[in-house]
């Protein structure tokens, strides 16, 4: 896979981040916490890398990782076979050469010990494994680009939850909402309802891409288990010659988001990538479908405001990071809240709506969409959690339900990010999770295996993973 590649001299700017970090008292926790995923402590000073209990997964296997993404499905058994360990109720897609469900390996009916990677060829979909299209001016000219650091939502449906007819359910959310209207009101948990990718590649016609993951019909004793590939497209509604390199999608599915690592600040989003399920006060719309690519509005919505973007996630509190040289930039230092300026109604901020103009948030970012008025969002800004915590030149940013994960040096940090319920800002805690690591290039969170993922390369010659125990206890 190729990684871009960024100095080790620190700017001035990285400088001034370390100096006023040092003056700050701060939440950073280095102290035991309480029981781990499974079942140890959290030891005092985090993890240390080639010291048990972490270990040296799949060793040889992977070349450069860039990130591996946990994806929920129906399976039991590798495939279906009880012979084969446990699938853990889904599987690990590693972003390497291509992007792969990773086939378990170990003993019959027990936890799996090692990874393997499918067999790769040069088609779409493979064995398992995804590389994508390459389209140059709205035409499809191949296949072959790899995928790099991506993300998946799967929403589902809890009907229980949904608004009636002159009764809104304040306890529904437009995740639900959104679930339940590709759904049709049909019950659905993460393990059965479709999964979608949001991935980019790493060339310079690199675009942004949804691909959709849907368990097997018809699982048989070895065949496939879980979810495949079962579709995939692209939105044209954001221009050629991009250089995409990295995407994101909200925790609600509302915005999808591109970057590159290659010099453009620029930030798309795409606006209901997967369609607009309503108003979570309102009854699903019972001929919702999932929305073509073609009538999706995208955007540029704000600049990145980095020397290089290496890595790009939106966080347990919705909001967008991005992370590369000099250090990890958000919409405004401390992102959320109600100010103009504040995401995601800078998208819209300073925007002539005319007469009426629209009420609700969703009615303004459709009309601002629509009218493609772009970059009232301005200029991202060091984020005061991520600074404080000496975050500089991160490879990768993970989120995982309300924690987020970065490297920095030769250390993984963990965050607990809250939204305060007055302000609507974000507010973090942090901690040293693990030491001792080479350049980490990559990062994801098994949850089959309970575990924190550690991507390490060498030269881009061979990717070192280590396996730590899970443990989201702040």
């Amino acid at each position: 896979m190729i990684r871009g590649r960024v100095g080790a001299n620190l700017t001035k700017r990285t400088r001034r981040m370390i100096a006023t970090a040092t003056a700050f008292t701060f939440l950073c926790q280095n102290f035991a916490w309480a029981v781990c995923a499974d079942g140890t402590t959290f030891p005092a000073g985090g993890f240390a890398a080639g010291q048990p209990p972490a270990v040296n997964w799949s060793p040889g296997v992977f070349v450069n990782v860039g990130q591996s993404i946990f994806v929920p499905d129906n399976s039991v058994f590798e495939h279906n076979d009880p012979t084969q360990p446990l699938t853990g109720g889904g599987h690990n897609w590693v972003a390497d050469s291509a992007l792969c469900k990773q086939t378990d390996m170990g003993p019959a009916g027990g936890t799996p010990t090692a990874w393997a990677i499918p067999p790769i060829n040069t088609a779409f979909y493979s064995n398992g494994c995804i590389q994508l299209p390459i389209i140059k001016g709205g035409v499809l000219v191949g296949f072959g680009d790899t995928p790099f650091q991506g993300d998946a939502i799967t929403p589902t449906c809890n009907p229980a939850l949904l608004s009636q007819p002159g009764a809104p359910n304040p306890a529904n959310t437009r995740l639900n909402q959104l679930g339940c209207a590709i759904s049709h009101g049909v019950a659905t948990t993460p393990q059965s309802a479709t999964t979608f990718l949001f991935v980019t590649g790493v060339t310079i016609n690199s675009r942004l891409f949804v691909v959709l993951l849907d368990n097997v019909a018809n699982p048989v004793v070895g065949g496939d288990a879980g979810k495949i590939f079962t579709g995939v497209n692209w939105y044209p509604d954001i221009p050629d010659g991009q250089q995409l390199t990295n995407a994101a999608v909200s925790r609600d599915g509302m915005l999808a988001i591109a970057t590159s690592f290659r010099k453009p600040q620029t930030v798309y989003a795409c606006l209901n990538p997967l369609g607009d399920p309503g108003d979570p006060s309102q009854p699903i719309n019972p001929n919702f479908s999932v929305f073509p690519t073609s009538q999706v509005k995208c955007m540029q919505v704000v600049n990145n405001n980095l020397t290089v973007d290496l890595t790009t996630a939106f966080g347990p509190d919705n909001q967008p990071y991005f992370g590369g040289q000099p250090g990890v930039n958000s919409v405004n230092v401390d992102p959320g809240g109600s100010a103009a300026t504040a995401w995601p109604q800078c998208i819209f901020n300073n925007f002539g709506f005319g007469n009426p103009a629209p009420t609700t948030l969703m009615g303004k970012l459709q009309a601002v969409f629509n009218a493609h008025s772009a970059n009232h969002c301005g200029n991202a800004q060091a984020n005061t959690g991520f600074m404080q915590a000496l975050i500089a030149q991160p490879q990768a940013i993970i989120s995982h339900g309300s924690y987020m994960y970065a490297p920095t040096g030769n250390r993984v940090v963990q965050f607990k990010v809250t939204v305060d319920p007055v302000s609507g800002l974000s507010q973090y805690r942090f901690r040293s999770y693990a030491t001792g690591f080479s350049s980490v290039a990559g990062l994801g969170v098994a949850d089959d295996l309970n575990s924190l993922m550690v991507y390490t390369s060498t030269l881009g010659l061979d990717t070192f993973v280590t396996k730590l125990p899970l443990c989201e206890d702040m």
